[in-house]
């Protein structure tokens, strides 16, 4: 068993043109072997690129504000706290944040995989997140 800290945990920020900010909370670096968790955090109008993972299932779960996920067909299904997503691998997919305040959901990668890339994003110095911050 493992016990961790959010106030404790480095915050990434993407670089521009789709800055939003995410926490990688379990990993490989953590000793995990089958997934990976994290926090996304989007301000006001943040949103990432239309991505695919490419063998990695996603589950996501809307803690806080509104957003819509875009689906590479013009789909868009709009969401909000107590949402949950599920994004089969390969299946391309854009989030953005529609609300007027923070757009938070905990992620889950399986297998993992893509935390690999947001752990190469800057870190944010001197910024600690809590629980109170996102929800």
């Amino acid at each position: 068993m493992i016990k961790l800290a959010l106030a404790e945990l480095p915050v990434y920020r993407a670089a521009a043109p789709n800055v939003r900010d995410n926490l990688v909370l379990v990993d490989g670096q953590t000793g995990a072997k089958n997934l990976s968790v994290g926090i996304g955090v989007y301000s006001r109008g943040q949103a990432s690129e239309f991505h695919t993972h490419k063998n990695e299932e996603e589950v996501m779960i809307y803690l806080k504000g509104e957003g819509i996920m875009k689906r590479e067909d013009g789909t868009e299904s709009a969401l909000k706290r107590g949402d949950i997503t599920f994004v089969p691998a390969d299946e391309p997919h854009k989030l953005i944040n529609t609300g007027s305040g923070e757009f938070v959901f905990l992620f889950i990668y399986a297998p993992q995989g893509p935390e690999v890339h947001i752990r190469k994003w800057d870190i944010v110095k001197d910024l600690h997140l809590t629980l109170d911050d996102f929800v």
